[in-house]
């Protein structure tokens, strides 16, 4: 072959992986529309936000890969990352913030799954009860001064004392908490929240006859705020969804592989959409509120989803300010890591100590910070 010729082919090469580039960019670029346009204005985009820390990878690559070989392209890429800077903020962050020797209100949120680690309506036919132990004493050493819950179940023998006996052993006696259905009966199946400070007010947010959160107006240091725990809404895949995911294999039938990618797809868009009108309805309630806002709780939603940007809008993700590394919370087999629960917080605080816990009781893994009023820091 003469050099005119491997020239040509050369050229070719890098034309096509200039393609496969510009692809990756364009993809990055819909993820960061993602963040602002309501999913169901655009039903396919959200996929776009939810695959970002991907889609930035393939662009990290391609940047180095132009390096290597001396090829000026390094700078397109770069640019189109450095256009979404605050969304790689969002993603990762290198140094953490840590907690001094100053006073501040320690904060936990937990999406426990049941106490049990798996989904399940009813554990009355449990013998073992040592993750719910576990849990509790873990709970218990964080010497926290608020901790919201999520998917507290209990249904066993005198449940409408659990929520009280649970907040006098974890040190936050002060509790409030609402079933997700009116319709249970006989049993706890709560959001919850416990606190050491007094509670003045409590109320509850609902979206299609099920709670999304709750809140309680507390007196820290003199001064009102008022907490929310969030939970909103979730895939709600089956067990013959689960299945799919985790047997994926080319060799499965065709129509079998279809049927079963269209059935999650559309599962993943229908929930995209509840999330974006659920954080409407908080945000309008945010609006309403008389005082300073702490949000904990399970999203279900990535940092680079629509559903974060309307709650971020106002408020400060703990994480952002003081976490350090990716922080991922989703700890379940069956779905790939992401950071989907949060600490918001008013600007009338800063945050420091941000961790996510890495310990297996749940399929989400607790987070917590400790916050501090700006005055205390000045």
């Amino acid at each position: 072959m003469n050099q005119k010729s491997i020239k040509k082919k050369i050229s070719f090469l890098t034309g096509v992986l200039l393609l496969i580039n510009g692809f990756f960019i364009l993809l990055l670029l819909l993820a960061y529309a993602a963040y602002h346009i309501p999913p169901a204005t655009i039903p396919y985009l959200p996929f776009a936000g939810l695959a970002y820390p991907y889609i930035l990878l393939a662009n990290l690559l391609f940047v180095l890969f132009w390096i290597v070989k001396r090829i000026k392209f390094a700078l397109i890429p770069l640019l189109f990352i450095l256009l979404g800077w605050n969304h790689i903020g969002r993603l990762f962050q290198l140094n953490g913030k840590a907690t001094g020797d100053e006073a501040g209100i320690k904060v936990v949120s937990y999406n426990i799954q049941n106490f049990i680690k798996y989904n399940t309506s009813t554990t009355k036919y449990l013998s073992d009860f040592e993750n719910q132990d576990r849990i509790t004493d873990w709970l218990t050493q964080q010497n926290a001064d608020i901790v919201c819950l999520q998917e507290m179940l209990y249904d066993r023998d005198n449940y409408d004392q659990f929520a009280a006996q649970l907040g006098n052993h974890i040190g936050c006696p002060n509790n409030y908490h609402e079933n997700y259905y009116k319709t249970s009966r006989d049993k706890l199946d709560a959001i919850a929240i416990f606190t050491r400070f007094p509670i003045l007010n409590t109320g509850h947010l609902e979206y299609d006859d099920k709670s999304i959160g709750i809140y309680a107006d507390l007196v820290i240091n003199h001064d009102t705020v008022r907490l929310y725990n969030l939970h909103l809404a979730s895939i709600h895949f089956r067990k013959e969804d689960y299945e799919f995911i985790t047997g994926f294999s080319p060799q499965q039938e065709q129509e079998e592989i279809k049927t079963g990618t269209l059935q999650i797809i559309a599962k993943m868009r229908v929930a995209f959409e509840k999330r974006a009108l659920q954080s409407k309805i908080i945000e309008k309630e945010l609006e309403l509120s008389p005082y300073p806002t702490i949000i904990c709780g399970d999203f279900n939603d990535t940092p680079h989803s629509y559903s974060y940007h309307r709650l971020t809008r106002k408020l400060i993700d703990a994480f952002v300010v003081s976490g350090k590394g990716i922080g991922t919370t989703y700890a379940g087999e069956n779905f790939p890591a992401f950071r989907i629960d949060y600490i918001l917080y008013d600007p009338m605080f800063t945050a420091s100590g941000f961790i996510r816990h890495k310990i297996n009781l749940s399929d989400h893994y607790p987070i917590s910070c400790t916050l501090h009023t700006r005055s205390s820091n000045n």
